[in-house]
């Protein structure tokens, strides 16, 4: 079997260990890194300690392939703060996945993301999020959308 095609499987952390928090802050830099191409590396390095604090605070949902964790999730209050794949496992369904497991967890889902992150606001329209309103983000300068999605009840 090829890496894509091992089995990838979810699941809730509650609460996250400390070496599950490492493994979240290694995927969550080294994403926004190569996302964010954007804003200076050095916003990401200094809010590392105010994310590694503010993850145990969030409904985290965890994907994992061969037991290595390769994405996540991080919901609070229905908003979106953050969907990571690392870099290997893009592309493969992973972010779907965790997409789908939320959106049978939720029944409306917000989210910002940069506008420049093209990727980003492509896949989450494919998911069925609309742009809601237009905004800038203060700290690094730059714009982003606000969408949301809402369950067809």
């Amino acid at each position: 079997m090829t890496e894509q095609a091992q089995p990838v499987t979810l699941e809730w952390l509650t609460p996250p260990t400390a070496a599950q928090l490492d493994q979240l802050m290694t995927i969550w830099l080294t994403a926004n890194e190569q996302a964010h191409d954007f804003v200076p590396a050095g916003y990401w390095r200094a809010n590392v300690a105010a994310v590694r604090a503010a993850l145990p605070e969030a409904q985290l949902l965890v994907a994992r392939q061969r037991g290595r964790l390769i994405g996540f999730a991080g919901v609070q209050d229905h908003y979106l703060a953050g969907l990571f794949v690392t870099a290997a496992a893009r592309g493969n369904g992973v972010g779907h996945q965790l997409m789908t497991a939320l959106k049978d967890r939720y029944s409306g889902l917000t989210l910002s993301v940069y506008d420049q992150n093209t990727g980003a606001v492509r896949f989450y329209a494919r998911e069925g999020f609309a742009v809601l309103q237009r905004e800038e983000d203060t700290a690094v300068h730059q714009p982003a959308l606000v969408m949301g999605w809402r369950r067809a009840d």
